[in-house]
């Protein structure tokens, strides 16, 4: 059984066939082979290098030889030297350690940020703030760019982290003194930036001892820089909605619906009809009924279910003689105001047609207002049955049953009118 030598790599094999190549490779392995005469060839040539080297140095010693004899027989000269020397030596020694020394540092610190963060996310505001204060501190004696180069600004991250939680727990004006601490060449990064022009303007707001055209200037500035950030949007809609500038908070508030997601974006688009009520109203109290009516319009595109806009909208339409209007705006927000308004309507006269009614209202307390209309009229009949199907959707309840007691009092049944009064206090106890 023969066995064959192993391939060479197909590299190895082309470059053999290169000249150049070939001629290197065999020189490494003439190398190779007379390693130990090659040292000692070395060797000889240091020495013969060496000794004349030596007779150089000697040869300055001697010329230097009286001015270091002078300068060791004064004390004052052997002072400045051991001093001059041990300098040397303390900074020989710091070149070779202080790496070392800069990491553990490092290390160090970032435990204490880590842990400050930690505590932070757990909602302990209050001993989140000495973790960060370690770091602050460690950065008088070491740079902590060069200690911790992960987070080249973790010094300015540390500050506007105490500022946070000082933020947090109400203290203003201890945010406001570590924010003014931070200075913009320390914040290297724009992450850092926009967490300290954030809590800088939210500060802001928050503060009761700024003017409110300051906190304006400072809201708007931020929003400029970062027109996506939904904490300085907000605070920014309140502070114009509190100034009075409706037309310029919802404007605010538009952008703040374009980013908003979720469960924020429901919640602001009721925001935005609120806003935009707010506008109707204003323009309603100007005298500009058209503007009022544009105004609801948005306001329910919106928010369909805006209850204030859907009311108003609808008073509008009936104050104008259009019924048919006014229950179409007032179907967009059902609720007890537009049942007090539907029984208005009957009681009045202006609502005749009960279908159109229930057509557009199918609910019970639409037949609810029909039974206490019905039964105002004299028309118990008509009473019952309406409280008939109330019953059959919802069953029994005190105010249903005191109706319905009610309707047979008035068609003489003081029994049957008297055991209903008392399952009402059956219900209500």
């Amino acid at each position: 059984m023969t066995h064959e030598p192993p391939k060479r790599p197909l590299k190895d094999r082309v470059l053999d066939r290169v000249p150049v190549f070939g001629r290197l490779r065999r020189v490494k392995g003439w190398v190779r082979r007379n390693k130990g005469w090659i040292y000692f060839a070395i060797a000889l040539a240091v020495l013969f290098i060496v000794k004349p080297v030596l007779d150089i140095v000697a040869q300055v010693v001697k010329v230097f030889q009286p001015a270091v004899q002078a300068l060791f027989d004064n004390p004052v000269g052997r002072f400045v030297f051991y001093n001059v020397l041990a300098i040397l030596l303390l900074w020989w020694v710091w070149r070779r350690v202080s790496k070392g020394v800069r990491r553990m540092v490092g290390l160090y610190v970032m435990r204490a940020f880590l842990d400050g963060m930690h505590l932070m996310f757990n909602g302990h505001w209050r001993a989140a703030i000495p973790r960060f204060e370690r770091v602050v501190r460690w950065r008088r004696w070491v740079r902590l760019p060069d200690a911790v180069p992960e987070h080249r600004d973790i010094g300015a991250d540390a500050r506007i982290k105490i500022a946070t939680c000082h933020h947090k727990l109400g203290e203003v004006n201890e945010a406001l003194r570590w924010l003014h601490t931070v200075r913009q060449q320390d914040m290297l990064t724009e992450h850092v930036r926009r967490s300290h022009a954030e809590l800088r303007a939210l500060t802001y707001d928050l503060s009761d001892e700024l003017e409110g055209e300051t906190v304006l200037r400072e809201l708007a500035k931020t929003e400029q820089r970062d027109r996506k950030n939904r904490r300085i949007l907000g605070a920014y809609r309140d502070r114009l909605e509190a100034a009075g500038e409706i037309e310029r908070a919802r404007d605010v508030h538009k952008r703040l619906l374009a980013v908003a997601e979720g469960l924020e974006k429901d919640q602001a688009e009721r925001d935005l009809a609120r806003l935009e009520f707010r506008v109707a109203h204003k323009a309603l109290l100007a005298g500009s009924s058209a503007d009022t009516r544009k105004g609801l319009g948005r306001a329910l595109k919106a928010h369909p279910g805006d209850v204030r806009s859907a009311l108003l909208l609808g008073d509008m339409r009936l104050q104008e003689g259009d019924v048919k209007g006014a229950l179409k705006a007032w179907s967009r927000a059902v609720g007890v105001a537009v049942f007090d308004r539907l029984a208005r309507l009957l009681q009045s006269g202006q609502l005749q047609d009960n279908d159109v009614l229930l057509d557009q209202f199918p609910y019970v307390g639409t037949l609810l207002v029909l039974a206490e209309h019905y039964r105002r009229k004299g028309d118990f009949r008509r009473a019952r049955s309406a409280l008939d199907k109330v019953l059959e959707t919802v069953g029994e309840s005190a105010p249903v049953m005191r109706l319905y007691a009610a309707c047979l009092e008035g068609e003489g049944d003081a029994e049957g009118a008297a055991a209903l009064y008392r399952r009402a206090l059956l219900q209500l106890s």
